[in-house]
């Protein structure tokens, strides 16, 4: 115990909670402070008996509900999450995991969503033309230099570095990995407009490391186990409902004034 507020004790782990769930709170002692301030006010509305309005108690409650329920997820979240068993379901995902990834360069015109013909007859023959002067034998990175509307990788010639499946627009992924080294790709379209591409290497296949797979793991393992908890809980806790007892109920507060 670090402080008491009437009846009430105030311990370090409520000081702890404070500052883990109060972004920029300050110091410790800033914190016990806080702590005080906000248990005098629950001792006052004890005192007034302001527990006993139905609408504050099932906020009480609905808070007390939550906090419970999500402390056990978490639990078993991190009983479903120790680094042997996300390993071990990363070696059974190996082969699952594994993503193809190619060195290409590209020259874009940017095409808004919803663009009209006109503009995109404009973006149409721009992007036409830079084609037209690569297959004529002009340098791609000159052009790309030139005239790529993505214009930090137009100062790079337009290198894109590495692009892996899943990580980019899948249509653009789709056109230059069909590409063979040096081969240029004809204009196509995706939501961030027209392009031109160049590849630079042949596409390979990659395995990201554990590391790099870890929070998707973890993310996948913890979804099963709610998953399957919750299955197992409506088994074995028996529910009643009565919807027709909703009568009334309103989901969403009035606007101020109305009536």
């Amino acid at each position: 115990m670090v402080a008491k507020v009437g009846r009430t004790p105030v311990t370090r782990a409520d000081v702890a909670l404070w500052l883990q769930t109060h972004e920029g709170a300050g110091a410790v002692e800033g914190a016990l402070d806080a702590v005080v301030e906000r248990t005098l006010l629950v001792e006052k509305a004890r005192e007034d008996e302001f527990l006993k309005d139905p609408e504050v108690a099932a906020r009480v409650e609905a808070a007390r509900r939550e906090v419970i329920a999500n402390a056990y997820l978490d639990r078993v979240a991190r009983e479903t999450s120790t680094e042997e068993s996300l390993s071990a379901r990363y070696e059974a995902r190996r082969e699952g995991l594994a993503r193809r990834e190619v060195h290409v360069a590209h020259i874009v015109v940017r095409l808004a969503m919803g663009a009209d013909r006109r503009a995109r007859a404009e973006a149409q023959a721009k992007i036409n033309a830079a084609h037209a002067r690569i297959v004529s034998g002009a340098d791609f990175a000159a052009v790309a230099r030139e005239l790529s509307e993505d214009t930090v990788t137009g100062a790079l010639g337009g290198d894109l570095g590495l692009v892996r499946e899943g990580q980019v627009d899948a249509r653009f992924f789709g056109a230059v990995v069909a590409l063979k080294p040096g081969e240029v790709s004809e204009p196509f379209e995706t939501d961030f407009g027209l392009h031109v591409a160049r590849a630079l290497e042949a596409p390979r296949t990659v395995l990201p490391t554990f590391q790099e797979v870890r929070g998707q793991m973890a993310a996948e393992a913890r979804h099963e186990a709610e998953e399957m908890l919750m299955r197992r809980l409506r088994e074995d806790i028996p529910v009643r409902r009565y919807p027709e007892r909703l009568s009334g109920v309103v989901g969403t507060k009035k606007a101020e004034g109305e009536q």
